[in-house]
């Protein structure tokens, strides 16, 4: 009985000891996006497993901060499962706003001043499965090696002004300045 037991343990712990860990990385690369007030931007991933089956389960944005709300956009997609054969080893997601793509969409406020950044962490959220979840003999009870574990990567949202702003006041400013020298002129 206690030999049953050890070996038990044994390959319990060997079974942890094998478990990769996941790679993840943020898109862009460095996990820096840029938006005018009022705008939305947001964050795609990549995810690189090659020895078990990751989940991304859900994301977060902290602090969601006084300058904007965060959405997570993993519960919208079909679920993405990065591993061994037949899935991808690596696979990468860009943000799309319209599809509803990539980890989620940060809407900065309106009422957020140009020039400021906002940083924080992107935590993702993921489970680790020793079989394909996409398989039909997929068991969540016996497949499943992490329920619930999570990364956190720097992330941050620089308010830059909106991009058609500088040549029109530039226009305005001319305008301005021809109309005074036409007064002067008259």
């Amino acid at each position: 009985m206690r030999r049953a037991f050890f070996l038990f343990l044994l390959s319990c712990a060997t079974g942890l000891l094998m478990q990769g860990t996941p790679s993840f990385s943020l898109l862009p690369s460095g996990g820096t996006i840029s938006g005018a007030p009022g705008s939305t931007v947001g964050w795609g991933f990549t995810v690189t497993d090659s020895s078990e089956y990751v989940v991304i389960t859900g994301s977060s944005f902290t602090p969601s901060s006084l300058y904007g709300t965060y959405q997570d956009f993993t519960g919208s997609a079909a679920l993405i499962v990065a591993g061994p054969s037949p899935e991808n080893q690596t696979v990468s997601q860009p943000f799309d706003a319209t599809a509803m793509s990539g980890l989620g969409a940060f809407t900065i406020f309106s009422t957020t001043p140009t020039n400021t950044k906002i940083s924080g962490n992107l935590v993702i959220d993921y489970s680790l499965f020793s079989q394909d979840p996409n398989s039909p003999t997929f068991d969540p009870d016996t497949s499943t090696l992490v329920a619930d574990a999570n990364v956190s990567l720097p992330a941050a949202v620089n308010v830059a002004p909106e991009p058609l702003l500088a040549p029109v006041l530039g226009l305005a400013l001319a305008a301005v300045g021809l109309a005074a020298k036409r007064r002067k002129n008259a």
